[in-house]
C-alpha cells in the first residue's frame, strides 16, 4: 500500500552524474494524503453519531419503560442512565475532537498527524466502548435471569450479545488498528523520504 502512495513519482535525470533521480509529486501525495484524513473523520464522525445516539435511545428507552412499568428494577434503570450517560460524553468528545481539527496544520504532515489523531482517538473510543459493552452485557443479563423470561429469550438475548461483542472486537483489530499501522507505516515513509 505505501509503494502505491509513492507510484506518482516523476523520473528526472541528474546530468552531472548521469543518473535517474526521483522527486515524489506532491501535490498528488497531499490529495492522497487528505483523501485518508477525510476517510478517517468520516468513520470517527460515523461511529460517534452511532455511539450516541444508540446510547441515548436505548438508555431512554430503558429508563421509560421501566419507570412506565413501576418494576423499581434497580439494575435496569442503573444501566439506562449509564447508557444516557454515555451517549453525552460521547457527544461532549465528539465536539472536543472536531474543535482539535479544526487547529490542524494544513500540510501534507500536518494532514497526516490529524488523520493519525484521528485513528487513535477512534482507537479509545473504541477499546472504551468494548468495556463498557460488557457492563452493559452484565447488568442486563442479571435483569433478564431475575425476571421471569423464557430460556428461549435468554438464549437469544445472550445471542445477541456475543456476536455484537465479537463483532466490535474484529472491527477494532481489523479496521482500527490495520489502519493506524497504514498511517504510521505512510509516516514513515514520508519522513525518511524527504530526509534523503
Amino acid at each position: 500500500m505505501i509503494a502505491m502512495e509513492f507510484k506518482e513519482m516523476k523520473k528526472i535525470w541528474d546530468t552531472q552524474n548521469d543518473e535517474a533521480l526521483y522527486v515524489i509529486n506532491e501535490d498528488a501525495l497531499h490529495r492522497r494524503i487528505k483523501a485518508k484524513k477525510m476517510g478517517t473523520k468520516r468513520k470517527t464522525s460515523f461511529s460517534e453519531v452511532l455511539l450516541i445516539a444508540s446510547n441515548l435511545c436505548a438508555g431512554g428507552v430503558v429508563i421509560i419503560s421501566h419507570l412506565l412499568k413501576n418494576s423499581g428494577n434497580v439494575a435496569a434503570l442503573t444501566m439506562g442512565a449509564m447508557m444516557m450517560i454515555v451517549g453525552v460524553y460521547i457527544l461532549f468528545l465528539r465536539s472536543q475532537r472536531i474543535k482539535r481539527d479544526q487547529q490542524t496544520d494544513v500540510s501534507i504532515l500536518g494532514d497526516l498527524e490529524n488523520a493519525i489523531e484521528n485513528i487513535n482517538y477512534r482507537i479509545k473510543l473504541s477499546q472504551s466502548m468494548i468495556w463498557f459493552c460488557l457492563i452493559v452485557i452484565t447488568l442486563t443479563m442479571y435483569t433478564v435471569l431475575n425476571s421471569d423470561q423464557s430460556v428461549f429469550n435468554i438464549v437469544l438475548i445472550s445471542a445477541f450479545f456475543i456476536v455484537g461483542f465479537i463483532m466490535s472486537r474484529w472491527e477494532h483489530k481489523r479496521f482500527n488498528l490495520g489502519k493506524k499501522k497504514q498511517l504510521l507505516d505512510l509516516k514513515e515513509k514520508l519522513i525518511n523520504e524527504f530526509e534523503m
